[in-house]
């Protein structure tokens, strides 16, 4: 059976119980929990600039445009380290980032099992990244909706210079 000795009255108490059930001395380590809490701190710190890069990138067409071809070019053997380079040393792929997000959602998402605070705080989470993916597909619609425009214009164009050399 595993078993901690308290360090209060020397009584064995079961690794599940948190004080001493002889005296009530705490049986846990004030260190392991000061370490956990920075550990989560950072945890949400991290989860919450990932998502906050995402929700950046899917509001702006140029972007997006700019990390998903990170995706691109960086499987490209010869030229992607090269070509990649020249998007700045901020640049981070699309791929990556949403790595990031599901790796932080999902370890904060375990960490919650125990704390209602955290729980509320992972749900603030999942809401942020719902509404951001919303806002990537509201951008990817208005950009088939500029190509469709461009590529009207252009065929606008075409049949106008064709009209007026007819009339020549």
């Amino acid at each position: 059976m595993n078993v901690s000795e308290c360090e209060g009255c020397g009584a064995e108490n079961e690794l599940l119980v948190s004080s001493c059930v002889y005296c009530g001395n705490s049986l846990v380590d004030d260190k392991n929990i000061e370490k956990e809490s920075d550990e989560l701190e950072e945890l949400v710190q991290q989860c919450s600039s990932w998502i906050g890069k995402y929700e950046g990138i899917v509001s702006n067409i140029g972007a997006l445009n700019n990390a998903k071809q990170m995706d691109s070019v960086s499987a490209t053997p010869m030229f992607g380290s090269l070509i990649s380079k020249s998007f700045g040393s901020k640049a981070i792929s699309y791929s990556e980032i949403l790595r990031k997000v599901h790796h932080y959602l999902d370890i904060l998402e375990i960490k919650s099992s125990n704390s209602s605070i955290l729980r509320e705080k992972v749900a603030q989470f999942k809401k942020r990244y719902e509404r951001a993916q919303l806002k990537e597909r509201e951008t990817n619609k208005k950009k088939v909706r500029l190509i469709v425009g461009l590529v009207l214009a252009f065929v606008l164009l075409i049949t106008f210079c064709l009209i007026m050399a007819s009339l020549e």
